[in-house]
């Protein structure tokens, strides 16, 4: 009878733990693979996710929509997809993470693969830029410099709607800088001049010239200061009289010395880096904090 109870015990405990392990195991995989936001690790034929994933919720809805439809009409108008993602945290480095979001959900299957994509990780403050296909040599190292440099501001200032906007229209601009059959870029020597930047270039100009004309004008009545008006001219009057001597100017040696001017290298410029992503994959990127 003893041998009986103990066996129904010891079924007893299989069968509880059987449907523990079945009631948490679910829970356990989930969270395991809900800091990745692909299914798999093969890249698809078709593209997965819209092209503005904001999972940390930086957008209201309304502004969630405009920024998609902003992103699907500067992606279809250039032919190459530009993507943003937005999360609360990620794991491994921000970088690696941008380029497996970018080719395990499917953005290669568009426009031969050509694409940008801007990262937040919110948990560090961390963003990331990868670039793809014919992405990499648009969006150069210099350019992507510039693409921050426009959104830095609203990021630091929490005005995510902003700085998102600045996005699209930096990345507008630099593939209107683009030739790939010239094969340039906006890149080091070769920055074309937009209406911002003429309008910055003026005032500092306009600055600059009013600096310049109103110092020797400051110094010259500083000095001014200490004439005063005389009654005669006696006191512009040498009284010593006025002696001139015979002078005379000899021609000695003449010294040239020469200094070789610099070539101009117009091959020059900073071009992209490049790297291979977990899928072998080749991206161009940086990444930075804010």
């Amino acid at each position: 009878m003893n041998i009986f109870l103990q066996m129904k015990r010891q079924i007893s405990v299989v069968l509880l733990s059987i449907c523990l392990l079945t009631i948490f195991t679910p829970s356990l995989v989930s969270n395991a693979s809900s800091d990745v936001l692909w299914d798999s690790y093969d890249i698809p034929s078709t593209r997965q996710k819209e092209r503005l994933v904001d999972n940390a919720d930086l957008l209201t809805s309304s502004e969630e929509a405009d920024i998609l439809a902003a992103l699907n009409k500067a992606s279809e108008e250039n032919r190459m997809n530009i993507a943003i993602l937005t999360v609360d945290e990620h794991t491994g480095s921000i970088q690696a993470y941008a380029d497996d979001y970018f080719d395990y959900n499917g953005f290669q299957a568009d426009f031969d693969g050509a694409g940008i994509l801007f990262m937040l990780s919110m948990a560090d403050r961390e963003y990331a830029i990868s670039t793809c296909g014919d992405g990499i040599a648009a969006f150069t190292d210099y350019g992507q410099e510039y693409l921050v440099d426009q959104m830095m501001p609203y990021l630091k200032e929490g005005d995510y709607y902003g700085a998102f906007e600045e996005y699209i229209e930096a990345c507008n601009y630099l593939l209107s800088c683009y030739d790939a059959e010239e094969g340039t870029a906006y890149d080091i020597g070769n920055v074309p001049a937009t209406p911002r930047n003429l309008f910055k270039g003026l005032i500092i100009c306009v600055v600059i010239g009013l600096i310049a004309g109103l110092i020797p004008i400051f110094i010259m009545v500083s000095d001014l200061q200490t004439v005063h008006p005389n009654a005669n001219a006696s006191g512009y009057q040498t009284h010593s009289g006025l002696h001139m001597t015979t002078h005379r100017d000899t021609y000695l040696r003449t010294n040239t010395s020469r200094t070789r001017k610099p070539e101009n290298d117009s091959r020059s410029g900073g071009g992209s880096s490049v790297h291979i992503s977990s899928s072998g994959s080749s991206h161009g990127g940086s990444s930075g904090h804010f």
